[in-house]
């Protein structure tokens, strides 16, 4: 006679070594907030660019950033639930290609008034990332290892506002303005498979 063992997952990852598909996790999630952070950062080197190419006044790019920000804490709102019911690796991928798209779409924005609807769309989808991927990492995390590695993994969001502002000052001057939006597009697109 058969007896199933069954098996708590929690415990068993508090009690265990990282393994290498933790550490994938890790690094996936740290790279998807990476990219969170290159996008939030960028569009505030852009500005500048933007307003001179469409000739706006500050009141008029100022709902840019707005956009964005509440497009922010509508996804974190919408996701959130969303991940606990269907999953957070569905839901994270789904979230990833919602903003990957948006992005590359807004570098073809013809008005400010489309540019804001897809910033406000990129942020939607910025929004069910980020706390999906700090809860995903938290979750594949041992308990005497989580808090620094969940710390570690946020440090992405640093990184990529870093990087969005070297990359801006190099990409606007050579290419314009929407080579940014076209790279932070482009890199959440490509990391799709992995992630999947």
């Amino acid at each position: 006679m058969n007896h199933a063992r069954t098996v708590n997952v929690t415990d068993f990852i508090a009690h265990h070594a990282l393994s290498p598909y933790q550490v994938l996790i890790i690094v996936l999630c740290f790279l998807i907030v990476a990219i969170d952070g290159f996008d939030t950062a960028a569009i505030g080197f852009l500005a500048p660019a933007i307003r001179a190419e469409w000739q706006l006044t500050p009141g008029d790019i100022a709902p840019l950033f707005g956009a964005g920000l509440a497009g922010l804490m509508a996804g974190a709102f919408l996701f959130g639930p969303l991940a606990d019911r269907f999953g957070r690796k569905s839901v994270l991928i789904t979230c990833v290609l919602f903003f990957g798209v948006a992005s590359l779409l807004s570098a073809y924005s013809g008005s400010a008034t489309e540019l804001v609807m897809w910033r406000f769309l990129t942020g939607l989808g910025l929004g069910g990332a980020m706390p999906n991927s700090v809860t995903l990492t938290s979750e594949f995390c041992p308990d005497k290892r989580r808090a620094f590695l969940v710390t570690a993994m946020f440090c992405g969001f640093t990184v990529g506002s870093a990087l969005g502002g070297l990359a801006s000052a190099h990409l606007v001057e050579a290419y314009g303005w929407r080579s940014v939006l076209m790279l932070g597009g482009v890199l959440p697109l490509a990391l799709l498979p992995a992630l999947v």
